[in-house]
């Protein structure tokens, strides 16, 4: 599934962001077949869901304001955007925090920003499932009343276990049952963590590369 860094590589290839040298996105950016991964990248989803096993997946997880439902359809408003002729209007205007609060009502860009957020930035929402944009820490250092997405009831969690990545500095931990972080902070110098659904084993493989670098904003992040 996409995430912030896929669509700020995206919108750097698109000529909309600034090739920054502590994203390391040249040799990619300059690779021989660059327009045929890239292409290839805009086409992905960002939902997927395995009805048998009754799992879904998003970057930064699902916002409890969402049933399934409109999940899908927020995720295909996007999708259709992305895999389109138009995707660097769109890579233009995603960047920014507003609207933060769901409503059916939302069109336009102010929707489909809304709907990237909160696929692949959201970390804290407020009590009733508005989105804050601005705090990054661990969930014991969030100034109240901000909470963890999962920690706030919705809909999808009562039916679904969610598999999500985003937020490195969870390290896996403190998620309640059926909601798997796995995010462990590869490229920061942590590890990549791979969770086999049959057993719910977890494999992790410490990386080779030291934290040389501050988490580079990517979407704000």
């Amino acid at each position: 599934v996409l995430g912030n860094h896929d669509l700020h590589l995206l919108a750097v290839f698109a000529g909309i962001s600034r090739n920054k040298p502590k994203d390391r996105l040249t040799p990619l950016l300059e690779a021989p077949d660059a327009d045929e991964l890239l292409n290839w990248l805009r086409r992905q989803p960002l939902l997927q869901i395995d009805e048998e096993k009754k799992l879904v997946m998003a970057h930064a997880g699902i916002t409890p304001q969402w049933d399934l439902q409109t999940a899908k359809e927020c995720a295909r408003d996007v999708e259709a955007v992305l895999s389109s002729d138009s995707y660097p209007f769109f890579l233009d205007a995603m960047y920014g925090d507003m609207p933060n609060n769901w409503s059916p009502e939302l069109r336009g860009l102010g929707r489909l920003r809304f709907i990237t957020n909160a696929f692949t930035r959201m970390r804290f929402c407020f009590p009733n499932g508005q989105l804050d944009m601005y705090s990054k820490e661990s969930p014991e250092e969030a100034p109240a009343p901000l909470k963890p997405w999962f920690a706030i009831p919705g809909p999808v969690a009562e039916e679904y276990s969610i598999a999500f990545g985003h937020w490195a500095s969870l390290e896996g931990k403190g998620t309640p049952e059926g909601i798997y972080a796995l995010d462990t902070g590869c490229c920061w110098g942590g590890s990549l963590t791979c969770l086999r659904w049959e057993d719910k084993q977890y494999f992790v493989q410490p990386s080779n590369r030291h934290k040389d670098l501050g988490e580079g904003e990517a979407v704000a992040s």
